[in-house]
């Protein structure tokens, strides 16, 4: 609880993010199979370090820009 709920929230959905992207390319690569199990515990640490360093109003900005669909709109 040390960053704060806010924060916890967007580190999870960046951990979530980042670790889709990982393991969609690591499938697409042939490194892992889809049985293999993905380790999501340095997914937590990069979604953390970027938490730390970048500020938390362009994280938000960015997470909504992703979710809400305005980079597919244009």
């Amino acid at each position: 609880m040390f960053f704060g709920l806010r924060s916890i929230i967007m580190i999870s959905v960046i951990s979530f993010v980042i670790g889709a992207i990982a393991s969609i390319v690591l499938l697409i690569r042939k490194v892992k199979r889809a049985d293999e199990y993905i380790p999501f515990g340095p997914f937590i640490v990069v979604a953390t370090i970027i938490a730390m360093v970048v500020p938390e109003e362009i994280l938000f900005e960015g997470i909504w820009f992703v979710f809400s669909g305005q980079w597919f709109l244009g």
